[in-house]
């Protein structure tokens, strides 16, 4: 156990988990919800197994990883995910965790992914992943949970 402070200012205790940080340490004044935990992904059987935990489809997991689906298929046979694959994947994991703590679920986060928005010049947040600006989308989750966003 340690104690912890919160960006409340908040102190508590939490128990650290083998390679992970509490989400305590990882939380700001936004608290992650705790269902929607980071995984570390270094194999193609834990991406397979997150996809299917999140209701994530291969072609809309590929379309966020901005590769083929026959790359994610290929990818989920790996024993070990090295290089840039893993960077891919890894960033694709925490860009979908982060967008689906703040959508609730799935079945929300999909359709928004695929309609125009107002704030990204009319362009879909896939169109924008697709185009190498997914920073913008990071940018968009800072401040929905800075509350700055208008």
């Amino acid at each position: 156990m340690q104690v912890v402070v919160d960006g409340k200012g908040k102190k508590e205790q939490s128990k650290r988990v083998k390679g992970n940080h509490t989400i305590a340490e990882r939380a700001t004044s936004y608290r992650i919800d705790p269902k929607n935990q980071i995984p570390t992904i270094y194999s193609g059987n834990k991406l397979m197994q997150w996809r299917k935990t999140h209701h994530i489809t291969r072609p809309l997991f590929a379309e966020l990883a901005n590769c083929s689906e026959r790359s994610i298929a290929t990818y989920e046979k790996s024993e070990k995910l090295e290089g840039q694959a893993l960077r891919s994947i890894q960033e694709a994991v925490r860009l979908t965790t982060a967008l689906l703590d703040l959508a609730g679920n799935t079945k929300a986060l999909k359709p928004w992914l695929q309609t125009a928005n107002p704030a990204f010049e009319g362009l879909t947040p896939l169109e924008l992943i697709k185009a190498g600006e997914g920073d913008r989308l990071w940018e968009m989750v800072f401040q929905l949970r800075q509350g700055t966003f208008a």
